[in-house]
C-alpha cells in the first residue's frame, strides 16, 4: 500500500446542490459593503457547477438554477470571496449582497511577488500536483499562475499555496474554462500527501460542431468512474449498470507472517549452526518479522447497496458504513500515464490470492478505495456529498485530479 497515492478529497465545500429538473432564477445585485456602491464584473456562480453570471453596472446578475440547495459564491478581485446557502423553497424574489474588501498581508504579498528560481520550482510541482497527469490535465494551463502564493519555507518538508484571487485554467480537451477559487493547498513531500479546497465554476468553452464530438466523448471518459459518478451510481442505486463493484475491506491476521515463537526459534537457531544451508532458511523465516501483523481482506462477492447506505426517515440518503470500501470500476482502464506513476499491478498483486473474485483484465481497470471519517455523509443526486471533510479516497480516483474536473450538473439534465 505504500505505492497508493492518497489524497484527501477537500474540493467542493459545502457544494451540495439537490437537482430536479424545475427551474428557478436567483436574482440579486452585489455591493461593496464600505461605500455601498455596485460592483460591476464580479463573478456570480453556483459552486461547481456551469450556473453563473457577471453582475452589470448596477451591480446585478440573474442565474437560471434547478429546484434544490445551493451554495452561491461571489469572486471579485481585490475582494474577500463570499458565500451564500440557500434552497429554493424559500427564495427571495431579490437579494442583495455586500462583499468586502480584501486586506492584504504585506509579508504575504511580497512572497507572492517573488518570482525567483525557487518559485517556479514549486511552481512546476504545484501544477503537476494540483492539476494532475493524465492525458486530460497534461493539456491543462493555468492562466494567472502570478496570483498563487507559493510557500515552502515554513516548512520545509512541505509546499502551502492560496491564490489572491481565482485562478483561471485552460481545458481544451473539455471544453471548459475554470474559475477555481483556491482557499487552501498544501503536499507533503515526504509522505507525498496532497490535500487542497477550493471552489469552481465551469464556464463553457464556444467550440465549433466538428469538435464538440470529441470533447463530449472526453467529458463522458473523464466523469466515468470518477468520485463523483460513483457518488451519483450509489444514489440512484445503479451501481451494477453503471460498472461499479464494491467490496468490503476489514483487517485479518497475516498469513505470511511467522509467529513470535517461530522468529525467535530461528534467531536461535541461526547463531547455533554453521551450517550456510541452513542459515539461508532461518535467515528468509527472520526476514519476515518486519511483515505487517495484519492484512486487508476482502468480501468475496461484490456489496449491494444497502449494506453501505440508510435512508433516513424523511428519506434522505446517508453513506455509513464505517470500514474502507474497495471500489472496482470495470467500464474503462487505467490510463498508462497512471501506471507510470504508480505501481498499480501491486495493489492487485498485493491482494493477490486473498481477493477471491474474478475480474477480467484485472491489471486494467481502475482500482480505488474509500474511507469514511465521519459516521454519515449524506448523499445527493447529482453526485455531491456533504461532508466532504468526512471522506478521502485512494487510488484511480485520487489520481484524476483538476484537469479531469466536471461540474455536478454535468448529464443532470437528461
Amino acid at each position: 500500500m505504500k505505492n497508493f497515492i492518497i489524497f484527501f478529497f477537500l474540493i467542493f465545500i459545502l457544494a451540495f446542490p439537490e437537482y430536479a429538473f424545475s427551474q428557478f432564477e436567483i436574482k440579486g445585485k452585489v455591493l461593496n459593503s464600505e461605500t455601498n456602491m455596485p460592483l460591476e464584473f464580479a463573478t456570480v456562480f453556483i459552486n461547481n457547477t456551469t450556473f453563473g453570471d457577471i453582475t452589470d453596472a448596477e451591480g446585478k446578475f440573474t442565474i437560471q438554477i434547478p429546484e434544490g440547495r445551493h451554495e452561491l459564491v461571489i469572486s471579485f478581485v481585490g475582494y474577500q470571496t463570499f458565500r451564500y446557502s440557500f434552497n429554493t423553497l424559500s427564495l427571495a424574489e431579490n437579494y442583495t449582497f455586500k462583499i468586502s474588501p480584501e486586506i492584504f498581508d504585506l509579508e504575504e504579498t511580497q512572497v507572492s511577488e517573488k518570482r525567483d528560481e525557487a518559485w517556479y520550482k514549486n511552481l512546476e510541482i504545484f501544477t503537476q500536483r494540483f492539476l494532475g497527469t493524465s492525458f486530460n490535465a497534461q493539456k491543462c494551463k493555468i492562466i494567472n499562475p502570478e496570483v498563487l502564493i507559493l510557500d515552502n519555507e515554513t516548512d520545509k518538508n512541505v509546499l502551502l499555496a492560496r491564490s489572491k484571487e481565482a485562478l483561471e485554467i485552460r481545458n481544451p480537451n473539455l471544453g471548459y474554462t475554470i474559475k477555481f477559487i483556491l482557499e487552501g493547498f498544501e503536499y507533503n513531500f515526504e509522505n507525498k500527501v496532497m490535500k487542497f479546497a477550493g471552489t469552481p465554476f465551469f464556464i463553457e468553452d464556444k467550440v465549433v460542431k466538428r469538435k464538440q464530438k470529441r470533447i463530449d466523448e472526453q467529458r463522458s471518459r473523464a466523469f466515468n468512474g470518477s468520485v463523483n459518478h460513483f457518488m451519483r451510481s450509489l444514489y440512484q442505486d445503479r451501481l451494477k449498470e453503471e460498472g461499479f463493484e464494491i467490496y468490503g475491506l476489514t483487517m485479518a491476521p497475516n498469513p505470511e507472517k511467522p509467529d513470535i515463537a517461530t522468529i525467535e526459534s530461528a534467531k536461535n537457531l541461526i547463531e547455533e549452526t554453521n551450517t550456510p544451508v541452513v542459515w539461508d532458511s532461518l535467515g528468509r523465516v527472520i526476514a519476515k518479522e518486519s511483515l505487517p501483523d495484519e492484512i486487508e481482506m476482502f468480501s468475496e462477492k461484490p456489496m449491494e447497496r444497502n449494506e453501505v447506505v440508510e435512508i433516513s426517515r424523511n428519506d434522505l440518503l446517508f453513506l455509513t458504513y464505517n470500514q474502507p470500501i474497495f471500489i472496482l470500476y470495470l467500464n474503462e482502464f487505467e490510463e498508462p500515464n497512471y501506471r507510470d506513476v504508480v505501481d498499480s499491478k501491486s495493489l492487485k498483486s498485493g491482494y493477490g490470492n486473498r481477493f477471491k473474485i474474478e475480474i477480467t483484465s484485472a491489471d486494467q481497470k481502475q482500482v480505488s478505495k474509500l474511507k469514511m471519517q465521519g459516521k454519515a455523509v449524506q448523499l445527493f443526486e447529482n453526485g455531491s456529498y456533504f461532508h466532504q471533510l468526512d471522506i478521502y479516497v485512494e487510488g484511480y480516483m485520487a489520481w484524476e485530479k483538476v484537469g479531469d474536473l466536471m461540474p455536478f450538473d454535468y448529464g443532470m439534465e437528461n
